[in-house]
C-alpha cells in the first residue's frame, strides 16, 4: 500500500554495537517502550523508530517526527538490561488489508500466545487529508517468534471510522465524523485518542486489550476489550465500558497504558504515560509530561493511586512510554525503563534510559472489592 509522508526516512539494518547504561543509537531516533522477558530470561524491547536522516541524508529533527513514516524496533538484553544489542526492525507501515496501518505504525505491545506464535499489537494510522493526519486503528498481527511478524488481521480489531456508533454508544468519545485524526485536536482537547493497544492475558485465559482513549474531548480513560483467537485470526470479542482514572482531571491523554498483575499480593498494576498536551503544536513549555502508576484487585478497577493519594512516579523526570521490568508490592520496589522526550537535552533526547529502581510508599489501600 502507498504511505504517505513528507520526509522519506531509511529503515537502518540492526547495528552491530553492544549498548551499554540504556541505548543512545547513532542512527534512530527512539521512544515509547513495550517490554516482554522469554522465558529463557531474555528481555525483549520495542519502540517506535525513525532515522536521524532523510533519505537524502539531512537531519530530521525531534519536532518533524509526524512528517515521516516510523517503524517499530526491537532490541534485546541477556543481563536484565545491563546491556542491549539492536535486533532490527519488526514491523513498518503498510500491512492491513483494509488500510488500517497504510500511513504510518505507532506504539503496540507483544503477547506470546504459545511457544509458536506471538501477538503483536499496534497502532495502525490510516491515510487522510492533509488536515487529518491523525486517524487511529487497533491492530494486531502474529508471528513464529519476536523478531518476525508474519500473519496480519484482515481487518483492524477496532476501528473510530468503521466502528463510530458502537464506539460512541459504549461511553467513549470520539469527535464530529467529518473531523476525526483533525491535526489540531477534538473540540478544545488534544487529537483523538484510540491507540497504543497493550494484550494482556488473565489467569483464566481470557485475552484483553487496553488501549489509549477519551470520554470527552479532555477527559482521559482506559478503553478496554475482550479478544478471541477464530480462524487463525485475534479478533475482538467485546469493548467494554470506559476505564476511569481516579485523577484524569490532572491530564488530558493517558497515553501507552500497561496492565501488571503482582502475584505476591494480588494486584493489579496500571502504568500509564500522562501528558496534559491541548492541540498538536503546543510549546512545549506549557506541556507535563509524566508517568502514573495505579493498583486494583480486579482487572477493571476501580483503580487506585499506587501510594496515597498519589500517582505520580518522582525520580522519572524526562521519561515518557517507560515499562515495567520488575515490581513487588509487598516491599514497593519497581524497576522500569524508559525512553527520555525530546525535551531531555540534546544528550538524552528520544533515547532510553539505563533500568531505574524506584522504592514507593505503597497504600495499602488497593484492597477494593466494588468493580467499576
Amino acid at each position: 500500500m502507498t504511505v504517505n509522508a513528507s520526509i522519506s526516512a531509511p529503515v537502518p539494518s540492526a547495528s552491530k554495537l553492544v549498548f551499554q547504561g540504556g541505548i543512545k543509537h547513532p542512527d534512530l531516533w527512539l521512544w515509547d517502550s513495550w517490554m516482554v522477558q522469554h522465558p529463557a530470561g531474555k528481555w525483549n524491547l520495542y519502540c517506535l523508530a525513525l532515522s536521524r536522516t532523510s533519505q537524502g541524508g539531512a537531519p530530521i529533527l525531534p519536532s518533524q517526527r509526524n512528517d515521516s513514516v516510523f517503524h517499530i524496533r526491537h532490541f534485546t538484553s541477556s543481563d536484565a538490561g545491563i546491556t542491549w544489542r539492536d535486533a532490527g526492525p519488526v514491523l513498518s507501515p503498510g500491512n492491513m488489508p483494509d488500510g488500517a496501518d497504510a500511513r504510518n505504525v505507532w506504539s503496540g505491545s507483544v503477547l506470546p500466545l504459545n511457544d509458536q506464535q506471538i501477538a503483536f499489537g499496534y497502532t495502525g494510522i490510516r491515510v487522510s487529508d492533509a488536515e487529518r493526519q491523525f486517524i487511529q486503528t487497533i491492530c494486531v498481527a502474529t508471528g513464529p517468534n519476536f523478531n518476525e511478524v508474519t500473519n496480519f488481521s484482515r481487518t483492524a480489531l477496532s476501528c473510530p471510522i468503521r466502528d463510530y456508533d458502537i464506539i460512541r454508544k459504549m461511553g467513549y468519545y470520539l469527535g464530529p465524523r467529518n473531523t476525526l485524526g483533525s491535526n489540531s485536536g477534538e473540540e478544545g482537547g488534544p487529537i483523538l485518542a484510540w491507540r497504543d493497544p497493550f494484550l494482556f492475558r488473565a489467569d483464566d485465559g481470557q485475552l484483553h486489550a487496553f488501549w489509549s482513549a477519551k470520554s470527552g474531548p479532555a477527559i482521559p480513560v482506559i478503553a478496554h476489550a475482550t479478544l478471541r483467537v477464530s480462524d487463525g485470526e485475534i479478533k475482538l470479542d467485546e469493548l467494554m465500558a470506559p476505564i476511569e482514572l481516579p485523577d484524569a482531571s490532572l491530564f488530558t491523554q493517558a497515553e501507552v497504558p500497561k496492565i501488571y498483575y503482582d502475584e505476591t499480593c494480588g494486584r493489579f498494576l496500571l502504568l500509564i504515560s500522562a501528558c496534559n498536551r491541548i492541540f498538536e503544536g503546543q510549546p512545549d513549555s506549557e506541556v507535563n509530561q509524566e508517568q502514573r502508576l495505579y493498583q486494583s484487585t480486579h482487572i477493571r478497577g476501580p483503580w487506585l493511586p499506587i501510594c496515597e493519594n498519589e500517582s505520580l512516579l518522582s525520580g522519572l523526570d524526562y521519561m515518557f512510554g517507560s515499562s515495567v521490568m520488575q515490581i513487588n508490592l509487598s516491599t514497593g520496589e519497581l524497576k522500569l525503563m524508559g525512553p527520555y522526550t525530546e525535551n531531555a537535552g540534546t544528550e538524552r533526547q528520544l533515547s532510553f534510559s539505563q533500568p531505574v529502581t524506584l522504592e514507593l510508599d505503597i497504600s495499602p489501600s488497593g484492597e477494593n472489592t466494588e468493580v467499576a
